[in-house]
């Protein structure tokens, strides 16, 4: 198969645009806030969501929507990091007789086997660690950050357990992070 055979959704967020979305959103929000504690103190007119709140209750009303889109853009981050290391697999996997490095070689022998049932945790970033040891602790980190974006995805039913206080600018950091250590140019997934 060459490269040609594997076309992306072009749907992908860069760790950047998705940075960016959540700031905005962020303000957003506080604007919002500021706007109905206004409303409030001035007699003004507010959604009925606010009626009868108290300063206090609309600052915690607020609070829980901030620490949501955390939760959210989290996952947005992770989930961008996941689908560009598995794009990042693909394009060397199907890179053809083209100059190989190690990490070419490794991902093709695991594509030949597995072709794109490739396990992230297991295959994908274990074969990265093998190849570049170097890259051991940021793998780590993000490792971590995979049982956080489990989490999430799966609804959060279970009290998690995950040995660090995740929030979304540790979990930019952790991806980024990774793209930054890695020896090759994943400008792209990050810009």
């Amino acid at each position: 198969m060459s490269s040609s055979a594997f076309a992306s959704s072009g749907e992908e967020l860069s760790l950047i645009r998705i940075w960016e979305w959540y700031e905005e959103t962020e303000q957003a929000i506080n604007l919002y806030q500021q706007e109905v504690i206004n409303g409030l103190i001035f007699d003004k007119r507010v959604s009925e969501t606010f009626s009868g709140m108290t300063r206090k209750e609309v600052k915690q009303y607020f609070s829980a929507h901030k620490k949501e889109l955390e939760q959210v853009v989290s996952l947005d981050i992770i989930a961008a990091t996941e689908a560009s290391l598995r794009i990042d697999y693909l394009r060397r996997a199907l890179r053809g007789k083209i100059k190989k490095n190690k990490i070419d070689k490794k991902f093709q022998e695991l594509y030949h086997q597995k072709g794109t049932r490739v396990s992230l945790r297991d295959e994908i970033l274990e074969t990265w660690k093998e190849v570049h040891p170097n890259c051991t602790d940021a793998i780590g980190d993000f490792r971590g950050a995979l049982n956080v974006r489990d989490w999430l995805a799966h609804g959060r039913y279970w009290t998690p357990r995950f040995g660090r206080k995740y929030n979304a600018i540790l979990v930019f950091n952790i991806s980024k992070k990774l793209f930054d250590i890695f020896p090759y140019d994943f400008s792209w997934a990050i810009n």
